[in-house]
Formats: structure tokens, C-alpha cells, sequence
């Protein structure tokens, strides 16, 4: 068992490694019940928690401070034929909380420059654009490498 999870876990990993952005899925505060999805960049923490960077001005951010559940869904890139089934291509979705990172502590500097190192682009976005760090910390991860390649994982499984 313990060898099977290993290897659900590590392609978990792979994956999310691999890209660099997802769809972020919020409650929507605007439509209330209904769900609100956007394209974010994500980098992760060691423990593979992923950091978004996001404008205090984002639809997104308003239904964060508001419900701090989300879902974050990376998909692993398609061959570009169009021949090809998208559901044969992997696909992890975490389940989770969003926080906010103060700027401020050492531990935090840290998360703000594991993003920077990621996106240095993104940096002077504090200033500008009242962007901020968000850490999302998984309750459940689902995996799906295609056909029949289907598990949930614990966030624990992938440290």
C-alpha cells in the first residue's frame, strides 16, 4: 500500500511541478452559490502547498476574503493535435483553504521570494496593483492521469 501511494504521490508532484499556472475556483460573492474560475500562476511551498500572488482588486480575491475555501486545477499540457481525447492527459485538483501571507517575518520573505524567483516579472506588483501572497493549504488533493489512473491523496502523502 505503502508503495502505491508513493507512486500516486510522486505523480502528483510531477505534475504540478511540471506547470505554471491553474484554474482557481472561488465562491462566487457576486452569484451567490454559484462557483468563479480564473487563470492564476502558482509556484509551491516544500511542502507542496501552491502560492498564488493575487490584486486586492481580483474578483477572485473579494470571494477568497469572503469564503476561503477554493480549488486549484493544474492540467498537464495537451499534445496540440487536435485529434487528441483532452481526457487522456493528467489533471490534479486541490481541494483547500486560502491564506493570506503577511508580508512581514522571515519564514513569509521566504514564500514571497520562492514566488519572485518563479515570476520575477510579478515583484513590483505589490505597488502597483495591491497584489499579495496567498497560501492555499490542501484538505484533499484528486489526481486523474487519464483512463483508469484515478485517487484521492492526503496533502501528508506528498511530503
Amino acid at each position: 500500500m505503502t508503495q502505491l501511494i508513493n507512486i500516486e504521490a510522486k505523480a502528483v508532484k510531477e505534475l504540478l511541478e511540471s506547470q505554471s499556472f491553474g484554474v482557481l475556483s472561488t465562491h462566487s460573492i457576486d452569484v451567490a452559490g454559484f462557483p468563479f474560475g480564473s487563470v492564476t500562476p502558482y509556484t509551491l511551498t516544500e511542502q507542496y502547498n501552491p502560492l498564488i500572488f493575487i490584486s486586492n482588486l481580483a474578483q477572485h480575491t473579494h470571494n477568497i476574503l469572503k469564503d476561503n475555501r477554493v480549488s486549484l486545477i493544474v492540467l498537464e499540457k495537451p499534445n496540440l493535435d487536435a485529434d487528441q481525447d483532452p481526457q487522456k492527459y493528467g489533471r490534479v485538483s486541490i481541494l483547500g483553504q486560502a491564506a493570506p501571507v503577511p508580508i512581514s517575518g522571515a519564514e513569509n520573505e521566504k514564500l514571497y521570494q520562492r514566488y519572485f524567483q518563479r515570476f520575477p516579472q510579478s515583484e513590483g506588483y505589490q505597488q502597483t496593483h495591491g497584489f499579495q501572497l496567498f497560501q492555499i493549504n490542501p484538505i484533499r488533493i484528486r489526481y486523474i492521469g487519464g483512463f483508469g489512473k484515478i485517487f484521492w491523496l492526503e496533502p501528508n502523502q506528498l511530503i
